[in-house]
C-alpha cells in the first residue's frame, strides 16, 4: 500500500508492505523500517521500528490530526489536494460533488453560473435529521445544480459540478 501526507509543506511517500509473522515492512525515503503494532484501544497503540518503541495516539476533527508520540503533539491540518499542492492548473478541472448519504436537499443556496469560493456552501442537506453544508472544495462557477429544494437523493447522487 503506497501513503502520501503532508507535513511542514513537505510530502512524505511511505510504501507500506505486510509480512505475516514479522509485522510490516516500511519504505520512505530510500531507506527500510521493520514496524509492528500494537493496539492499545482504538486510538492509540504501541509502535514497534526498528526495536525502538513509541506510544502513539491520533485524534482528529474537522480541520486536522493531532499526533501525540511518547507525549509529544504533532498537528497535522487537513487540507485538500489543491491547498496542499498550490496548484492553479488542477483548480481549472471541473469537479463533480456527489453526496455520500441518501437525504432531502432542504436549501440550495447558489445558482447554476455563480462565482463561488473554496469552501462556500452551495447546498443545505438534511441526512439522519441532521442540516449538512456541502461546500465547494474549490473556487470557480457552478455548472450544473442537479437537484432542487425538497428533492430526494440517494447515496452517490450528483449535487453540484464546479469548473
Amino acid at each position: 500500500m503506497n501513503i502520501s501526507f503532508w507535513y511542514q509543506d513537505k510530502e512524505y511517500k511511505l510504501k507500506l508492505m505486510g509480512k505475516a509473522d514479522d509485522g510490516i515492512q516500511i519504505h520512505m525515503g530510500g531507506k527500510k523500517y521493520q514496524a509492528t503494532a500494537e493496539f492499545v484501544n482504538k486510538d492509540e497503540f504501541i509502535l514497534n521500528i526498528d526495536g525502538k518503541v513509541y506510544d502513539l495516539s491520533v485524534s482528529t476533527n474537522s480541520d486536522s490530526y493531532r499526533v501525540f508520540l511518547n507525549g509529544k503533539c504533532i498537528q497535522v491540518e487537513k487540507k485538500s489536494a489543491n491547498q496542499m499542492l498550490g496548484s492553479k492548473n488542477s483548480l481549472a478541472e471541473k469537479k463533480i460533488i456527489r453526496t455520500s448519504m441518501p437525504g432531502r436537499i432542504v436549501k440550495v443556496l447558489e445558482k447554476e453560473g455563480s462565482e463561488i469560493k473554496e469552501g462556500q456552501p452551495v447546498i443545505i442537506l438534511e441526512a439522519m435529521k441532521m442540516h449538512n453544508e456541502i461546500k465547494s472544495p474549490q473556487p470557480g462557477k457552478i455548472v450544473k445544480i442537479g437537484p432542487g429544494e425538497g428533492d430526494l437523493v440517494e447515496a452517490g447522487a450528483l449535487l453540484f459540478t464546479v469548473e
